[in-house]
């Protein structure tokens, strides 16, 4: 494609021109994010993120340059990024289940059981409240920083993790099996909201 006219359009705020190289583009952009990371709700996370991203810099855009090149730098970035915040959320899970003193003094146990019990409870909660979740209390992020990703307002990331405390404490009563592991969990997360 690479049409001039339409990117300028695009830059413009046209959207018809922005739908044009969605249709073009995302597709390939699609495969390309498949290709860095196997997992095809990641890669059509990625492609969206990428089109919001172009969508609101559009004006930043130089129309003299590979508007495909751009859009798949995009998407490369928006997967590396995603991979390295799964490594920090992989180590971070793991000195978590470490400072509870889930190991043994003599040797180290398997902690994916431990770990996959947490997500397992995460996985409960609704998708947007356990994104809020994750990202400011598992993550580390501020309430604000988070507020500003996802362009919610900060009395909403609070709210969302207040409802995702309460969520998992009613999981936890409903299944006491877990309560041990969840409750040191929460301690060592909790922040004061």
């Amino acid at each position: 494609m690479e049409d001039k006219a339409v990117i300028r359009k695009l830059i413009a705020g046209d959207v018809k021109a922005f739908e044009q190289v969605y249709r073009e583009f995302s597709r390939s952009m699609y495969l390309s994010a498949l290709g860095l990371w196997q997992d095809t709700q990641v890669a059509q996370d990625a492609v969206q993120e990428s089109f919001i991203y172009l969508w609101n810099h559009r004006r930043q855009i130089d129309a003299a340059q590979s508007i495909e090149g751009y859009l798949h730098t995009s998407v490369r970035h928006y997967i590396l990024n995603y991979i390295r915040h799964q490594k920090i959320r992989q180590v971070r899970e793991e000195e978590i289940v470490r400072e509870q003193g889930f190991l043994n003094t003599s040797e180290e146990e398997d902690l994916t059981p431990k770990i996959e019990l947490i997500r397992g409870i995460l996985a409960t909660l609704p998708e947007s409240c356990r994104k809020i979740f994750v990202m400011s209390v598992v993550e580390g992020m501020s309430y604000t920083d988070t507020a500003d990703k996802l362009g919610i307002s900060v009395n909403t990331v609070k709210s969302q993790v207040k409802i995702a405390y309460r969520k998992i404490k009613n999981i936890v009563q409903e299944n006491p099996d877990n309560m041990n592991l969840t409750f040191l969990f929460l301690l060592s997360l909790k922040k004061i909201v």
